[in-house]
């Protein structure tokens, strides 16, 4: 998976003490439940199976042996559900994981009938064992009155109909079902002694939950919209604890999240009860989580908010925005409800760390940052290339002057702009996933009229990322051609030891290396 900066809970990694979980026998001398995959066999295995999930890694990889004993255990609650896991070690099955476009270590994907999808769930036994079931059945079930009570106690959540057979009715809840099988286990009952039972209006939709209020009752709609945000509210705890497990299911909601910090028990209890009533006065604006800053330090780091505790921001994951509240002011529940308040009405601004708006800028390379980030890229009238580089990265130094002379190429033409910007000093205020690269240097087109986010994947010489520019810019006319465009060769001999790797960043900053660290961490 690909690091963001959204994304940076930090998790434990099993130290190489755990490596003898990965063995295909067990320490004890158990057959393990997990299937080992070959080149000769995985294409053959894949196409036999109705549903099976594939691990793909690495016995080096440090987040492959902490899931191995919860792979090995949720393998063998699975067996009597007939659903096989597999692994292949793609260090020695090196062409079916190339095959596979495996990029980094652990990756799952779920077969079926020869088919591949994303595994999207946790890593932790009961996370595995939930999805792969819930997986195994339609997305939208008809449960039989007397087995209803077994089906809602079935998953972690339970979204359940009361109502009848009819077609536009059942259209409305399975619409949400398919979207959210990954998340969520449907079914429905056509039974109003059911209904009158756990107090549900019928037609009606109930939420079964294992946690805070165990069950959220809703009127039915045909309205798959009211239907989605009810159930995503719903699945999430009033004032829960965020953490590496919890934090999936809090991105996935869609809702933005308030996050209260605290650094110790006393502390956790006295938000916990200050800020109760807030959490559900918001519930459905806003997800309130409580969030253990000696845990999860680098991410209180990550929102810019400094090391004293309590303290409160808000985070759109999905829009890459985050809001803070002043460390300088006293935080009750009286000023972050007023907070709250002005950021429901959009009354607030996000922040972002930004290296100051240069006062001179007008060199053929421009000195992108974080404040004018979405004022420049994202003018449809111009198209503009973009450097995302680090002052430490070797290979950025390396190519500095093939993109000065690309710079100084294109300087003439007004409506192709070349661009530059420190990804270790500026956050990039856009939750376009075009911008959420792997290290540094990583160079993108925004082009004129779509504002599409085009990677660059060519060598990093002058004469390839012209070639680029031809290719994909609205705007790629050269109206004056530099002396050092006239010989490309010669330019690309100068840099024939800029080879197309990436440099791994430092732990505190966004970069690292392909195939090895490609991990959310959390």
């Amino acid at each position: 998976m690909k690091l963001t900066g959204a994304l940076s809970l930090t998790t434990a990694v099993a130290a190489w003490a755990a490596t003898g979980l990965v063995a295909t026998v067990l320490a004890d001398g158990a057959a393990s439940a997990v299937k080992v995959l070959t080149n000769n066999d995985f294409l053959s295995w894949t196409r036999d199976q109705n549903l099976a999930l594939v691990e793909f890694y690495a016995p080096w990889c440090g987040y492959c042996q902490a899931m191995a004993p919860a792979y090995e255990m949720a393998a063998e609650a699975l067996k009597k559900n007939s659903i096989p896991l597999a692994k292949v070690d793609c260090t020695v099955e090196t062409s079916v994981c190339d095959d596979m476009g495996i990029e980094g270590f652990p990756t799952l994907k779920v077969v079926k009938d020869g088919s591949f999808a994303p595994y999207n769930g946790t890593r932790q036994e009961a996370g595995i064992v939930d999805y792969m079931r819930k997986h195994s059945k339609p997305a939208l079930q008809k449960i039989k009155p007397v087995n209803f009570d077994n089906f809602i106690d079935s998953s972690h959540i339970v979204v359940a109909g009361f109502l009848d057979d009819d077609a536009k009715d059942l259209a409305a809840l399975k619409a949400i079902a398919e979207e959210s099988v990954d998340e969520y286990l449907f079914g429905y009952v056509s039974d109003k002694s059911v209904a009158k039972k756990f107090g549900v209006p019928y037609p009606g939709i109930a939420v079964f939950k294992d946690f805070d209020t165990r069950k959220d009752i809703f009127e039915f709609t045909r309205d798959a919209g009211q239907i989605r945000r009810a159930v995503r509210s719903s699945s999430i705890p009033v004032l829960g604890e965020l953490s590496a497990q919890t934090f999936g299911t809090y991105v996935r909601s869609g809702i933005p999240i308030g996050l209260l910090f605290y650094d110790s028990k006393e502390m956790r209890q006295k938000l916990h009860d200050e800020f109760l009533d807030l959490a559900i006065k918001y519930k459905q604006q806003l997800s309130l989580a409580l969030v253990d800053a000696r845990i999860y330090h680098k991410h209180a780091k990550s929102l810019n908010l400094q090391s004293k505790w309590p303290a409160f921001a808000i985070q759109e994951p999905t829009k890459n925005l985050k809001y803070l509240f002043p460390h300088f002011r006293v935080l009750t529940a009286e000023k972050i409800d007023e907070f709250v308040n002005d950021f429901v009405s959009g009354k607030i601004e996000p922040n972002f760390k930004s290296q100051p708006i240069p006062a001179k800028n007008d060199a053929g390379v421009f000195e992108l940052v974080a404040k004018q980030f979405n004022d420049v890229v994202f003018d449809r009238s111009k198209d503009i290339l973009i450097e995302f580089y680090a002052p430490w990265c070797i290979y950025c130094k390396r190519m500095a002057k093939a993109y000065t002379d690309l710079g100084d190429t294109f300087k003439e033409n007004h409506n192709m702009v070349i661009a530059k910007m420190d990804g270790t000093a500026n956050e990039i205020p856009s939750g376009d996933p075009g911008f959420q690269f792997p290290g540094f240097p990583t160079i993108v087109l925004v082009r004129a009229g779509d504002n599409a986010v085009i990677r660059y994947n060519g060598d990093r010489t002058l004469k390839s990322l012209i070639g680029f520019i031809k290719k994909h810019a609205v705007h790629s006319a050269i109206y004056e051609k530099p002396a050092a465009v006239e010989n490309t060769d010669n330019v690309e001999k100068a840099a024939e030891a800029q080879q197309h790797v990436y440099i791994e960043a430092p732990k505190d900053a966004l970069g690292y290396s392909p195939k090895e660290t490609r991990h959310i961490e959390l």
